[in-house]
């Protein structure tokens, strides 16, 4: 955490505090220093007047959100520039594909806090648990109330008000545990100790429990570590991956090849009905995936190239389709029962890699928060009444229509994003691309040009000005026909999975 600290040795300590005394009234609280929460201020700053008063709090030690917390040898699965807040350039010359690392992008993330501290007065509280955040009633109207303490000293809780408070837990993610076992002669460990266990235990196979990209980041890591290393995966239900090779090509490639990330939205809103999941997962997978003639049943919009998929397919000594539901027998000579019955015998001493995800994992869902509570006070970028799947995304744009008067009313859609997750993750996926898709018409409608070219998160910046001109043209072109699709298709997965889903 050494590099991301020293971004606060650039703040002017006359607009920026950790230790400052709160102010009685806040032009803007904002809960996460997330990805989310980063881009939800970095976008408010440009509404606020010179010198706001604003207050920015996290339950951890510094900005970054998950990354502060994800295993070490994660790494971007899109082109850096896209990951960022707001137009915030990565501070170096990098080539625009390189996949940036774990602590790149958290300081990267923690780095926005300098930008953003010399447009407004930043008070800063890191290391805070929020417990409220909400409407109140005041003499002149209503303001946001938002009540947090020190972690660890809950009787010791402050609540300021602000004239507005953006609530940004984004995704909540937790760190899994590592899969308790009937036998106990074999190694049970999370990703965030894999590097260190391979060093420990040089030459004992490896199995990798998940088949999503956590899992596929584990194999590459360990057949980094040793290529001569056993490595099985058990896949599940098999996770499908966009093929960025094909879709965020580099070179003169750009020109002639691909298609802008926005097309390939529509083609999945538009191929999705509300009831045909599957058939919309068998079609991704033939159109759009890295790996076409594969069986996999999942999509969670991750990324891989062809080179990647080669590497693993040929470092892997076995692959099993399903799911793991113990590792049993006696001690000398474990035995890996999956779920369809299937029994592997194992070496002691094997280690087991729990990549089954940290988002919606947890027996308990997370608090619904509304997008907007009901005197318009507090915005909540979260995954419970969320605006899109992508936080980043939602924290940029929902906040640049909040202040300037265009969010409520102008067609946008919230979706119980969790809920539908742990119902179907297919249907999901289907229902997640055909909200991110509308909104993203709807907007384009009603923001300026100039405002849009700023969003550094929009994929389609890959390609180069004229496809993308091309393509806003296009977009244009069948808005109505398309917007009145994609929500007929959310009225139809609502009722269907019994879901919020609601206009703002």
């Amino acid at each position: 955490m050494r590099g991301a600290r020293r971004v606060f040795d650039h703040f002017d300590t006359k607009h920026s505090s950790e230790t400052a005394q709160l102010a009685d009234l806040y032009d803007l609280v904002v809960v996460g220093a997330g990805v989310a929460g980063l881009n939800a201020l970095y976008a408010a700053t440009e509404y606020l007047p010179k010198g706001a008063r604003v207050l920015l709090i996290d339950q951890k030690d510094m900005a970054g959100g998950m990354w502060n917390v994800a295993y070490d040898y994660v790494r971007l699965h899109q082109p850096h520039p896209m990951f960022t807040v707001g137009d915030l350039k990565w501070g170096w010359n990098k080539p625009p594909s390189y996949l940036a690392k774990r602590d790149e992008v958290r300081d990267h993330l923690a780095s926005a806090l300098a930008p953003i501290a010399d447009r407004v007065q930043l008070d800063l509280r890191f290391g805070h648990t929020v417990t409220g955040c909400e409407d109140m009633r005041a003499e002149d109207g209503y303001r946001a109330a938002v009540t947090f303490h020190a972690n660890g000293d809950a009787e010791e809780s402050v609540t300021v008000q602000a004239t507005r408070a953006i609530h940004a837990p984004g995704l909540d993610y937790r760190l899994a545990e590592p899969l308790v076992f009937s036998n106990g002669h074999v190694i049970s460990i999370l990703p965030q100790d894999l590097l260190e266990t391979l060093a420990a235990h040089p030459g004992r196979p490896v199995y990798v429990v998940g088949g999503g990209k956590t899992g596929m980041d584990t194999i590459l890591a360990t057949l980094a570590e040793n290529p001569e290393r056993e490595v099985t995966l058990i896949n599940g239900r098999g996770t499908n991956f966009l093929n960025r090779t094909k879709y965020l090509p580099n070179g003169l490639k750009r020109w002639t090849s691909g298609m802008l990330i926005s097309r390939l939205f529509r083609d999945l809103a538009l191929t999705f009905d509300g009831l045909n999941e599957d058939h919309l997962i068998d079609h991704f997978r033939r159109q759009h995936s890295s790996d076409p003639d594969s069986a996999n049943g999942v999509f969670l919009y991750g990324l891989q190239s062809e080179e990647e998929r080669a590497r693993i397919e040929a470092g892997l000594a076995q692959r099993h389709d399903g799911y793991l539901e113990d590792v049993e027998g006696p001690a000398e000579a474990p035995v890996m029962r999956l779920r369809g019955g299937q029994r592997v015998d194992v070496p002691a001493g094997s280690i087991f890699v729990n990549c089954t995800g940290s988002f919606f994992r947890s027996p308990e869902k997370a608090h619904v928060h509304p997008f907007l509570s009901p005197q318009g006070t507090v915005m909540s970028i979260n995954a419970r009444d969320g605006f899109h799947f992508l936080t980043s995304v939602a924290g940029f744009f929902a906040t640049h229509l909040l202040y300037r008067g265009q969010l409520a009313n102008a067609g946008f859609y919230t979706l119980d994003l969790e809920e539908l997750f742990r119902r179907n993750r297919n249907a999901w996926v289907g229902a997640s691309s055909a909200q991110a898709y509308m909104n993203q018409v709807i907007a384009v409608q009603i923001l300026p040009m100039m405002l849009l070219d700023r969003c550094a998160l929009d994929f389609d910046r890959w390609y180069p000005l004229p496809r993308r001109i091309a393509g806003l043209i296009r977009m244009k072109s069948t808005a109505q026909a398309d917007i009145a699709h994609c929500r007929g298709v959310l009225e139809r997965v609502a009722d269907r999975f019994e879901v919020r889903c609601a206009p703002v």
